[in-house]
């Protein structure tokens, strides 16, 4: 999130780029620079994600775009940069990786770029001084904008125009308001008051509205005590790490050093120990990390592109999304300790990914569809076909 009100620039970039974008990033800091990083406190794919996203292009003072050939074929690098046109930001082209060819794209072969792939250090700077003289500008034409503004003066026609008629229209509103709440206070009074029986004793009327829909005393509990559990989630430190931290805020740490990113944290049932997914052998694999010793070991060795680990409820299965080169993503599941890992659900046309138990460990809830259009779904272990939750539904995961 954006957490300084001092002006930012957003950066786009390609996953696959994690490593030189840390670096940059570091560098630019080094220079003075405010830079907004995704996933710094959130959680990749999550809701809160994309409108952190929305929320810091919007507020940018520009936004830096590492091109490489990897960016060029990345759908989210094209969308933050239509995002960012949209809202009118200025956009920084820097070429990390590739050629002319085939890391720049179509409508950024125009703009002036900043290279590094010969001279890091003084394409850095070249970037940096960019950067400034892109501030000094904006806040140069803000003073000028707040300058020619005229000050609002309040004039004898303003108050005949706006002022008069406003304070009749408070005056009838507050009779209507008056007139309604003695109707309902008299009709409260005759609804429940109790009738007398012939002997002098008072019965009490039923009423004859439904319970739920009466005015009756809404009771809060208020001594709920602390929330308990953890939270692990994915933290940027020199970049993406998975950190842990108690609900009310105390005891932070971080659980992950590693060269490569590590993400996709998910708590096992009985708080012993951390899933998560990291990237040592070109491919994303699934990792368990024991809380107590700090021990990590690899689960999987399916040397592709994993995702979204979970364990059931009952502590005994895995289920993660399983993405093979130019194939479609599928929902699958293996045995707590890795072994027997298989395909859920598949589908050749659609993409099922972002799978989660449900609290009895008897369903599954996973998103199926292509792109930003998807629906979610819920599957047992019957065999049967997957069932729509809710066709108004549509998410990305």
């Amino acid at each position: 999130m954006v957490r300084t009100s001092a002006p930012h620039f957003f950066i786009s970039y390609s996953r696959e780029d994690a490593n030189l974008q840390r670096r940059i990033v570091a560098e630019l800091r080094g220079r003075g620079m405010n830079v907004w990083v995704d996933i710094e406190n959130l959680i990749p794919g999550s809701p809160a994600w994309e409108r952190e996203i929305e929320r810091s292009i919007r507020a940018a003072a520009g936004i830096i775009v590492l091109l490489s050939t990897d960016s060029n074929n990345s759908e989210w690098v094209r969308r933050e940069i239509s995002f960012a046109e949209q809202n009118e930001k200025r956009i920084f082209p820097v070429l990390i990786r590739g050629n002319e060819d085939d890391s720049i794209p179509l409508r950024l072969s125009n703009h002036q770029r900043v290279d590094l792939r010969k001279d890091f250090h003084k394409g850095l700077d070249e970037l940096a001084n960019a950067l400034k003289d892109h501030l000094g500008a904006t806040l140069v034409s803000k003073r000028k904008d707040q300058e020619t503004r005229k000050p609002f003066q309040i004039t004898p026609a303003h108050l005949k125009k706006y002022a008069l008629p406003g304070l009749f229209a408070i005056i009838g509103l507050a009779c209507i308001g008056g007139l309604t709440l003695a109707a309902r206070f008299i009709y409260t009074y005759v609804n429940t008051s109790p009738t007398q029986t012939a002997t002098g004793a008072a019965i009490a009327t039923p009423s004859d509205t439904d319970p739920v829909a009466t005015d009756a005393a809404i009771v809060i509990n208020t001594n709920l005590g602390e929330p308990t559990g953890k939270i692990v989630y994915t933290c940027q430190i020199q970049g993406d790490e998975v950190c842990i931290i108690n609900p009310d805020g105390s005891n932070w740490r971080r659980l992950t050093n590693s060269p490569s990113a590590n993400y996709y944290a998910s708590l096992a049932p009985d708080g012993e120990s951390v899933l998560f997914i990291a990237k040592e052998t070109g491919n994303t694999e699934i990792y368990e990390q024991t809380l107590s010793s700090g021990t990590t070991k690899r689960l999987t060795r399916l040397e592709t592109d994993l995702g979204a680990p979970e364990i059931s409820p009952d502590n005994k299965l895995i289920t993660f999304t399983y993405r093979a080169s130019n194939q479609a993503a599928q929902v699958w599941i293996m045995n707590r300790d890795g072994s027997d890992a298989h395909v859920f659900y598949s589908s050749s046309s659609q993409e099922a990914h972002d799978a989660t138990w449900s609290p009895d460990g008897t369903q599954i809830l996973f998103a199926l569809g292509r792109g930003e259009n998807n629906k979610l779904y819920i599957l047992d272990f019957a065999g049967r076909d997957p069932q729509v939750l809710n066709n108004s539904i549509d998410t990305r995961g």
